[in-house]
């Protein structure tokens, strides 16, 4: 990787980069807000359609591979993007350790995450990684990025979303839930739990990337080596060739439903927004990827997760509100 200078030009489209500094007008910072809001709803959206899609998809197919290659394209797609933006920042000392960090967290919050909703219900698994990102990112955020104690609001927050994950626990291991618990389906439950806890983690580098001058499409360029070396471990390499050749297409569907357009998407809400507002929009994708599972016929619509998904939800909007008024 051979960048230019640490600090960075002005961003591939032109405009320099503007972290919302007190000089700042308030209605450039109210702006900012609202887009930084709407680009990780759409992340949302697009991501909660595309893993109902991969959890049907992997029940049928070796996920090892299917995800290898996937994540094969989604690094020769953002590599190839990255080279055609330009701009070039130099990967210094200091930034190394946070470029490795954030493979290693990636590869663990993906990986985790289609495994995951191999053996549970999406909008679970889903719940899982929401419920535990907000609660992590707010001491995450203030012990790396060093910004001192949260206001109260957030640490009252994401207690409440963690209370609901409990809940969501509870109705897994009671048999409430879409898909029937099976032998396998604890391991998917914690696989969850790690996945989002490695979720807020990632969504912290990135924004210090950010910080140090990289563009989004650079940052999403070099952050999946770790992903793939993974993988190659967990595959059995004499199937690839007949995976490709049998399920080319829905491999090629996944890459871009589930990552590649969805992280374009929040790599640009990271830019504009603080990680733990990140982490309130992403706190409705339970209830959105609940209602996509009425397109997937092996699961059953439960009422019991539906409550917990709209209970996490509503917390999740009424906090954006009191973030909007508070950049406001």
């Amino acid at each position: 990787m051979k960048f230019r200078s640490k600090c960075g030009p002005a961003e591939p489209n032109g405009e320099s980069r503007r972290s919302g500094s007190p000089q700042a007008a308030p209605g450039l910072l109210t702006n900012r807000f609202a887009a930084g809001v709407v680009f990780v709803a759409l992340y949302v959206t697009v991501s909660a359609a595309g893993e109902v899609y991969a959890a049907s998809y992997f029940q049928q197919a070796d996920a090892s591979i299917a995800l290898l290659l996937s994540f094969g394209l989604v690094c020769m797609t953002f590599n190839v993007l990255a080279r055609r933006a330009g701009g070039r920042v130099e990967v210094t000392k200091s930034s190394l350790p946070v470029f490795v960090s954030l493979n290693f967290v990636t590869a663990i919050s993906w990986v985790g995450l289609f495994v995951g909703l191999t053996y549970a219900e999406p909008a679970i698994i889903v719940a899982f990684m929401v419920a535990l990102g907000p609660s992590a990112t707010v001491w995450l955020n203030a012990l790396i990025r060093k910004q001192g104690i949260p206001p109260r609001s957030d640490i009252v927050v994401s207690l409440l979303i963690a209370v609901v994950g409990s809940y969501m626990i509870w109705i897994s291991a009671t048999g409430n839930a879409g898909v029937a618990w099976g032998p396998q389906s604890s391991f998917g439950i914690f696989l969850a739990v790690v996945a989002g806890l490695s979720l807020a983690l990632t969504n912290i580098l990135v924004k210090m990337l950010f910080d140090r001058g990289f563009s989004g499409r650079q940052v999403l360029a070099h952050r999946f080596y770790g992903a793939i070396l993974l993988l190659l471990a967990l595959s059995d390499h004499s199937s690839i060739a007949s995976e490709i050749a049998q399920h080319w297409c829905a491999i090629v569907v996944i890459a871009l439903s589930t990552i590649i357009v969805p992280l374009l998407l929040i790599q640009e809400g990271i830019r504009r927004v603080e990680p733990f507002t990140v982490n309130m929009v992403l706190s409705t994708a339970p209830i959105i990827t609940f209602l996509f599972q009425y397109f997937d016929a092996r699961i059953v619509p439960s009422s019991y997760t539906f409550v917990g998904n709209l209970l996490i939800t509503a917390i999740a909007l009424c906090n954006i509100y009191l973030q909007y008024r508070r950049s406001a």
